[in-house]
């Protein structure tokens, strides 16, 4: 009787000194895991879309008046292509459906860019930046960096107004 007794003493000491297990710490690892991913997509995100819309806005200010060699836009585009798949195909994974399909239009159009004759004739220029338009790509670019901008920024401090602050 006294070596049972002994014996509950002990493991309750050993239960009580054994390093405790939280199934809870783990999922809270993994949300701030999964927080900070997307902070870091979205900064990449908006980066890469600044660095489209320039070659966008770059072929679309062109003046189509005269042949326009665009060479150096379609090495940036068919740069920016293999990029915007790894973009769009994460935010497929993640459930981003709208900025999945806007990285969609924009990967068709960089694909158009890089596949045009680097000598593009007035005909040629106006009809690719007809299609620019149409498509409303870079408006389009314009809402998403907005939102991604808008995502990235943390928010201000709880229960002061935006506007003047009193120092």
């Amino acid at each position: 009787m006294a070596a049972f007794a002994s014996l509950l003493v002990v493991a309750f000491v050993a239960g009580r000194m054994y390093p405790k297990v939280h199934p809870k710490a783990a999922p809270v690892e993994t949300m701030a895991d999964k927080q900070g991913g997307e902070r870091v997509l979205l900064v990449a995100v908006g980066d890469f879309l600044e660095r489209s819309q320039m070659v966008l806005i770059e072929i679309d200010n062109a003046n189509p008046s005269a042949k326009l060699d665009i060479s150096s836009e379609q090495e940036r585009a068919s740069a920016l292509v293999s990029e915007n798949r790894l973009y769009r195909q994460t935010a497929m994974h993640t459930g981003n459906t709208a900025m999945a399909g806007t990285l969609d239009e924009l990967e068709r159009v960089l694909v158009d860019i890089a596949h045009e004759p680097s000598e593009m004739a007035p005909k040629d220029l106006e009809n690719l930046q007809h299609r620019l338009e149409s498509a409303g790509i870079l408006f389009k670019i314009r809402v998403l960096g907005t939102n991604v901008k808008q995502k990235q920024e943390p928010a201000g401090p709880v229960g002061r107004p935006v506007g003047r602050q009193k120092l």
